[in-house]
């Protein structure tokens, strides 16, 4: 009876916490973050199975189908239950247990959904399928290519939500960086947690650390921030790609919840009429040009030549790509999914879409993902709203929609013929 009851407030918390959006996802969208239970477990980054994640292996079951299986164990009846979608590449429909999860038409930038109404203890099965993708094609003229990877993650239920950080350099040799960590209570009452921070250099120099305390009302979000100083030294560049682990350890009631070890990059980034500028630094003007389809050998083959700023074409790169790049320190400017090239230049009915008000919300939508999802990659230094693509209401919303959130990365679009919607 018990066991009955605690699935059943599960329940209720997914109904009340998450909707379906047009993306198919109420959460907002977030990098890559990985809850781990130890902290030997969190040091080594690994994406296997582990108490709080497991990567479904997916199998091509049938013409445009992709399945696999995860397990959903006893401890995660009283949690929320995502599911992380990476590169499909396509549309797609996402079923879980035969029921239809949600979708996305942006097949591209990584999406999550709640799925806990939906699984059921023991083993659950999910199907990725894709979508008749006529309905983007409009904006998707460029090479595509489908190889989907799902990770289910379910975390205890206050939980760190996403972090984020921002460095300042000041002029005494000290770089003084700034901490945001969102916390949040998927409960029916007020709870509370302990965030316990500290910062190493090499995994054994302790730059510094601390705690704070967070109560978090019913469905309660809050974000932590905390500041720390660090010698100028390990600053993050091309020349000197270093980084250092934030260490964060959330308790519950005197006890781990889930613990993170996130590689961070101190680095300070500007710009103006004459580019970008990183610790001071002017880069050059000269980019590299890239597919996003790009792999690691091919983009290392670059890095061999010489090639330190690299600009990707409309797609999204994979997570392990720019992971490469941050640890090789190599320069990133990421344009979203969005070409309309084919449609011509016009701007009257029926032309081009970036000038057509129903593709406003994709268009948005699909540079505020991308932007999102790579934000705590120091490498992507500046964002491009889309390729060739005319330019109209479209992208003149969607600009200011990513300025909202780009911070101190700039946002260009360099085919819009000098207008306004480009730094």
């Amino acid at each position: 009876m018990k066991q009955i009851v605690t699935y059943a407030i599960a329940m209720l918390l997914a109904v009340v916490s998450f909707t379906e959006s047009s993306a198919q996802n109420n959460d907002l969208h977030r990098t890559r973050l990985i809850p781990y239970p130890t902290a030997a477990e969190a040091t080594k980054h690994s994406l296997a199975k582990q108490r709080f994640m497991q990567p479904v292996m997916l199998e091509s079951t049938a013409e445009d189908t992709f399945s696999g299986e995860f397990t959903f164990p006893f401890s995660w009846l009283e949690r929320q239950v995502v599911v992380r979608v990476e590169g499909v590449g396509a549309p797609y429909e996402l079923f879980v247990n035969g029921k239809r999860a949600g979708g996305a038409t942006n097949g591209h930038a990584a999406t999550e959904f709640n799925i806990t109404k939906l699984s059921r203890e023991d083993k659950n099965r999910v199907e990725l399928r894709l979508a008749d993708s006529k309905s983007v094609a409009a904006i998707e003229c460029f090479e595509k290519e489908t190889c989907p990877a799902l990770y289910v993650i379910s975390q205890p239920r206050v939980r760190v939500r996403d972090i984020f950080y921002r460095t300042d350099i000041a002029n005494t040799g000290i770089v003084n960086v700034n901490f945001g960590v969102v916390m949040q209570n998927l409960t029916l009452g007020a709870k509370s947690s302990r965030l316990e921070y500290e910062l190493y250099l090499n995994d054994t120099t302790r730059l510094s650390g601390g705690r704070l305390d967070v109560e978090l009302g019913m469905y309660g979000v809050d974000t932590m921030r905390f500041g720390a100083p660090a010698p100028d030294s390990v600053l993050w560049s091309a020349q000197s790609p270093q980084r250092i682990s934030l260490r964060l350890v959330n308790r519950i009631a005197g006890r781990e919840a889930e613990v993170y070890d996130i590689p961070v990059a101190l680095r300070e980034l500007s710009f103006d009429k004459e580019g970008i500028i990183v610790n001071g630094q002017r880069l050059s003007s000269e980019w590299h040009r890239m597919s996003p389809l790009s792999n690691i050998q091919q983009v290392e083959q670059a890095y061999n030549e010489g090639k330190r700023q690299i600009r990707f074409s409309a797609g999204m790169p994979s997570e392990e790509l720019l992971e490469w790049c941050d640890a090789n320190g190599v320069y990133v400017a990421l344009t979203a999914p969005i070409n309309s090239s084919k449609a011509g230049i016009s701007r009257r009915k029926g032309g081009n879409p970036s000038n057509d008000p129903k593709w406003r919300k994709e268009y948005t939508e699909r540079v505020v993902q991308m932007i999102h999802t790579t934000k705590r990659h120091p490498s992507v230094v500046a964002y491009y709203l889309a390729e060739d693509s005319a330019n109209g209401i479209c992208l003149y919303e969607t600009y200011l929609a990513a300025k909202r959130i780009a911070g101190d990365r700039p946002v260009f679009y360099e085919d819009g013929n000098g207008e306004w919607n480009s730094d």
